[in-house]
């Protein structure tokens, strides 16, 4: 498919990977809905620069785990834009713990981790499945995680909602054949603003300077985001971009 005059919409896609994404479907061709919870400035900042591409842009408020809010989410994008061509689900949340921490984990904080990463995913895909029909095609890609496959990362809520995430895609990609595909990405350790603000310093400096799996390049898990937005022959399928970490 091809992008030019289409119309995307990415959740949490005004800040982080989201911004990137955004910002990569612009020069593709899109319009782009830049959907936020609670960071308005830098969603505003996003479709700005949207704009500057040529492109049209839209900032639209929604929890991506209120079916209420992500029906009127979906249903504005589709009003400004004139319909909807791709769907990428990248709002996430988590909250950092350690491994071997149980107790950290409460239920406030399974509860919401699952229904922004898995739940919020699966709203948006059945809120936007009806207008993606209506074009005669469309593309949802979904935001995972290496840690989907493999017990390192942020916090066990974290790692499970994404396991989950990728088979959802799967589970999505049958449901709605043939006429949407449903891909995702994982990405490995991505340098992003919460990492800055949320990792213990110790943890984030391993990171940052691990010799071997270096944070992945945001740009490079945009380009595949805008692959299966083209793409016509791939679904149900999860690329996993960490630099081969998840190999051991």
């Amino acid at each position: 498919m091809e992008l030019e005059g289409r119309a995307a919409l990415v959740t949490g896609g005004g800040t982080g990977l989201g911004r990137v994404i955004s910002l990569a479907l612009a020069r593709a061709g899109c319009d782009v809905a830049v959907n936020y919870s609670r960071s308005a400035r830098e969603a505003q900042e996003t479709v700005a620069a949207v704009e500057e591409l040529g492109r049209r842009g839209l900032a639209v408020q929604a929890d991506v785990a209120n079916d209420a809010a992500v029906r009127r989410m979906v249903a504005e994008t589709v009003e400004r834009l004139g319909g909807l061509d791709v769907l990428v689900n990248n709002a996430g949340t988590t909250r950092y713990a350690p491994l071997a921490d149980l107790e950290a984990l409460t239920d406030d904080v399974w509860e919401r981790v699952l229904a922004v990463n898995l739940k919020g995913p699966f709203l948006c895909a059945r809120a936007a499945a009806p207008h993606l029909r209506a074009r005669g095609h469309g593309k949802i890609v979904n935001t995972a995680s290496n840690s989907a496959f493999r017990p390192t990362g942020s916090s066990i809520p974290y790692m499970v909602s994404k396991a989950g995430l990728v088979m959802l895609t799967k589970c999505l990609a049958r449901a709605l054949e043939p006429d949407i595909q449903v891909n995702a990405v994982a990405p490995g350790w991505l340098e992003t603003r919460w990492a800055e603000v949320h990792l213990p310093p110790d943890v984030r400096a391993a990171v940052l300077t691990h010799a071997a799996y270096p944070p992945v390049d945001l740009e490079e898990v945009a380009r595949a985001v805008v692959l299966f937005a083209t793409s016509d022959s791939i679904s149900g399928q999860t690329l996993i971009i960490d630099r081969g970490q998840t190999l051991l």
